[in-house]
């Protein structure tokens, strides 16, 4: 019996080894994912960097080991898709330094997060103009036509719903649908950065709205992810959801969801689940 309980303890203390691992990884193994899409409006390839769900985490001092690691990709603009703060950090430092750190690369666009809000609601006031003042576009119900390898494009930020729904307000319904007909109104191609992207994949409504890229984060893959199996959970559709990260098609539309780069401590450990650089090539 003696030995048994020996091996159980053994046993038992390898597999709490092993989480913990996992969980270590998860938050410091810095991956680089690559997605392809492709759409007749595109002339030239291009490539994008997409970030997102940062939450003050640091790789490396003011996250050089980040920069560095998105360098290396060689992209033509970066995508920072909002959480790289957390809602009661004291300031948005974190955010603000890795701006400076990227600008050189390549041009950084900025869209917020839930957590952008929250911060902002909690006294600090607009980002905007400190995320600029750094080097990025901030993209808040805004957009910008830009020529990229010759290609005609245009991006823009939501942080609101694509559709009606419950789970926004009146006004929120207001100000996102003229911005999306505004937005939609072009031949360019059209990228979407969505922090959330339970903000067009109901009802494929990014294909709806004519969008043929959505760039998005929040997810966090899931949070843990299941071998075999893929997240465990995302807030819309609960437990083992069909959207958790990587790409999707929306009708005729494209969609990226990263797994990003940390988690807000209040969460559930990331598990199995190592933080993404998220390489998108469009041809």
């Amino acid at each position: 019996m003696k030995k048994v309980i020996k091996i159980l303890v053994i046993i038992l203390s390898i597999l709490i080894l092993a989480c913990l691992a996992s969980i270590w990884v998860s938050y410091n193994w810095l991956t680089v994912s690559h997605f392809t899409v492709q759409s007749s409006k595109i002339s030239e390839p291009f490539r994008i960097v997409l970030i997102s769900d940062l939450h003050e985490h640091q790789f490396g001092r003011g996250n050089e080991k980040l920069a560095e690691k998105i360098r290396e990709q060689s992209p033509d603009l970066i995508i920072i898709d909002g959480d790289m703060i957390n809602g009661d950090s004291e300031n948005a430092d974190t955010a603000v330094e890795l701006v400076r750190a990227l600008k050189e690369t390549a041009p950084v666009y900025y869209s917020f997060g839930n957590h952008e809000y929250s911060y902002m609601e909690a006294g600090h006031g607009d980002l905007t103009e400190e995320l600029e003042a750094a080097g990025a576009v901030v993209l808040n119900y805004q957009s910008i036509d830009i020529d990229i390898k010759g290609n005609p494009v245009r991006l823009g930020g939501l942080y609101e719903y694509g559709f009606e729904t419950g789970m926004q307000s009146e006004e929120e319904n207001e100000r996102a649908v003229p911005y999306l007909e505004e937005y939609a109104d072009t031949d360019r191609y059209l990228i979407m950065c969505a922090h959330r992207p339970e903000s067009f994949y109901p009802w494929d409504m990014a294909d709806q709205w004519g969008i043929d890229l959505v760039l998005s984060g929040h997810l966090h893959g899931g949070q843990v992810i299941i071998p075999g199996v893929g997240g465990l959970y995302n807030s819309l559709d609960g437990f083992f959801p069909k959207f958790d990260y990587g790409q999707y098609k929306l009708g005729d539309s494209d969609m990226v969801i990263t797994r990003g780069l940390g988690s807000n401590p209040k969460m559930l450990p990331r598990f199995n689940n190592p933080p993404e650089i998220a390489v998108v090539e469009v041809k």
